[in-house]
């Protein structure tokens, strides 16, 4: 499944590769607290409450990156990343998750010619 933000793609599927396309996602979790709003009137036997449609989500998932040099998956795990998109829609597998989504927490791993990233998204 290709996950995009902006223009980044952040995971290409599933389809092995040594050429530093990220694999994946591994561990994708999807929360949603919907937007609703509580009201306690005064001497109602239970609180009232109002869907006011401003959900709020999170994504995570991680990807693998293997590079065809250690010297690669270096200059991509100490700069290359800085150049993906932080912010924008969030298309997963075509479908459009989130119109207003930024990466909030962004984790990489370096072992050999692979890195490893963790994301994640709110939106």
């Amino acid at each position: 499944m290709e996950i995009k933000i902006g223009n980044t793609i952040l995971c290409a599927g599933t389809v092995r590769n040594s050429d530093g396309r990220p694999i994946g996602p591994e561990g994708l979790t999807v929360a949603e607290v919907p937007g609703v709003a509580k009201r306690d009137y005064i001497g109602a036997d239970r609180t009232v409450t109002e869907h006011v449609k401003c959900n709020h989500g999170t994504v995570s998932f991680s990807v693998t990156r293997v590079f065809p040099s250690v010297d690669a998956a270096l200059a991509y795990a100490l700069g290359g990343i800085y150049k993906e998109a932080v912010e924008g829609v969030l298309v997963c597998g075509g479908r459009t998750v989130f119109e207003h989504a930024a990466v909030t927490n962004r984790q990489v791993s370096h072992v050999g010619c692979a890195v490893a990233v963790a994301y994640t998204i709110e939106g």
